[in-house]
C-alpha cells in the first residue's frame, strides 16, 4: 500500500476500504495548484499570528474520503456538469467589479442543475460524518445517478461567490451564532465551503434563515437530463481574514 493510501469508510456507500482522493472542487473547475491544509487547533493558532505547521497537498485541496467506485461515478455523473458552470462564471466574470456585498446576475443557458447540485452535495459528503450524509439521505441520492428523492426540509444549500484566492473546506459540522431580526441570538449548524468562483453553505438548522448567499434547493426538483436557462443573483462575499478563512467569519454585509 503507497504511503499516500488511506483506509476508512467511504462517505457515499459506508464500505470499509482504501479510499480515494477526492478533488473539492473537481480539478477542472479551478482546483489542480497546491493547497494547505490546517486542522482546528492549527488555524485558530495561525488567526492569533503564531506559525504552525501545515500538510502541503500537492494536487490540490480535497480529502481522502470517497471509495473509487463513488469517486469514479460522481466524477462520471456530475463534476463534469460543475466544471462547466464555474468556467462559465468565471468567463462572465472577467468584466464585471467585483465588490463586497455586491450582487452579480448571472444568466447561464442550457444548464443541467440536477448534477451541478448533486456535485456540491457530493463535496459536502466528504467534509460530514458519514452517520450524517446517511441522515440526510445524501447516501441513496448520490449513489443513485438519476436520483432527486431527498427530504429538503432536513436543509438548506446557499451559494455565493467568493475571491479568487479563498479556500475553505469546513471538515465537520460547525455550530455558529446567527443574530436573528429581534436583537437575539440563533445557534444554527453549518458547514462551510469556498472554493473559487463559488462559495457553498450547507445549513442543517433550515429553520434558521441565513443572511448569506442564495438558495438553490430548488435544483433538487429537476430531473437528471434536464437543463435549464439560468439567472441567478448572487452575492460576492469577502472574508474578515482571507488569510485565515475561518468558517462563516465574513465581512459585514452592507445595510
Amino acid at each position: 500500500m503507497g504511503r499516500n493510501k488511506q483506509r476508512g469508510i467511504c462517505h457515499i456507500c459506508g464500505d470499509n476500504c482504501v479510499l480515494s482522493f477526492e478533488h473539492i472542487p473537481p480539478k477542472k473547475a479551478f482546483n489542480d495548484t497546491g493547497a494547505k491544509v490546517y486542522n482546528g487547533k492549527e488555524l485558530l493558532e495561525k488567526y492569533r499570528g503564531l506559525k504552525v505547521k501545515y500538510l502541503n497537498l500537492q494536487q490540490g485541496m480535497g480529502r481522502y474520503t470517497l471509495c473509487d467506485k463513488c469517486n469514479n461515478n460522481t466524477g462520471a455523473w456530475y463534476a463534469n456538469e460543475y466544471c462547466e458552470v464555474a468556467n462559465k462564471v468565471v468567463a462572465s466574470l472577467n468584466s464585471e467589479p467585483l465588490y463586497h456585498g455586491y450582487v452579480i446576475d448571472i444568466a447561464l443557458n442550457d444548464i443541467a442543475v440536477l448534477p451541478f447540485i448533486k456535485q456540491v452535495i457530493t463535496m459536502f459528503c466528504s467534509l460530514i460524518p458519514y452517520e450524517s450524509v446517511v441522515q440526510l439521505g445524501f447516501d441513496k441520492l448520490i449513489s443513485e445517478k438519476e436520483n432527486n428523492k431527498v427530504n429538503t426540509e432536513l436543509f438548506d444549500i446557499r451559494m455565493y461567490l467568493t475571491p479568487i484566492k479563498t479556500g475553505q473546506l469546513s471538515s465537520g459540522i460547525v455550530g455558529v451564532l446567527i443574530k436573528n431580526e429581534f436583537n437575539g441570538v440563533d445557534y444554527a449548524k453549518i458547514v462551510d465551503l469556498a472554493t473559487y468562483p463559488f462559495g457553498f453553505i450547507l445549513n442543517l438548522s433550515p429553520e434558521i434563515e441565513l443572511k448569506y448567499g442564495t438558495s438553490i434547493n430548488s435544483f433538487l426538483k429537476c430531473t437528471y437530463n434536464e437543463k435549464r436557462n439560468l439567472e441567478l443573483s448572487l452575492t460576492y462575499i469577502e472574508r474578515l481574514n482571507e488569510d485565515v478563512p475561518l468558517p462563516m467569519v465574513f465581512k459585514p454585509l452592507p445595510n
